[in-house]
């Protein structure tokens, strides 16, 4: 019995992989064949693309900017307000171990998207 509930039991497998050497990763070539479905190159993610990414995000669900995978205008303030509210999370979260850049970056942002989302409650009335 012991074995037919082993067998019945599926779940995940966790490796601790700390500690351990990394593995080689191999560059994005657009020529390759194998990367041609890849979406691109790996890009090394540091606060300032996080922000950076959030803000796109927010912009581009207020209807600032287009959305750039399709090109269209779409407007999800519910969306943007928490891209908005999430980069503020971060600023709490971050406070005393980042750069005076960093910090001056989501200082400018997050008064930038704050002024944009009014704008974009004004134009919904």
């Amino acid at each position: 019995m012991d074995e037919e509930k082993k067998e019945e039991i599926k779940g995940y497998t966790f490796t601790d992989k700390r500690g351990v050497e990394k593995e080689e990763t191999q560059e994005f070539d657009p020529q390759s064949p194998e990367d041609k479905d890849s979406v691109g190159p790996t890009r090394t993610i540091d606060f300032t693309t996080l922000i950076m990414s959030l803000a796109s995000s927010a912009l581009v669900s207020m209807g600032r900017v287009p959305d750039p995978e399709t090109g269209t205008v779409q407007k999800n303030l519910a969306f943007a307000q928490q891209n908005i509210d999430i980069i503020h999370l971060l600023q709490g979260k971050t406070r005393g171990n980042l750069s005076s850049d960093e910090e001056r970056l989501v200082e400018q942002i997050l008064y930038e998207l704050r002024m944009s989302y009014i704008n974009a409650l004004k134009d919904e009335r």
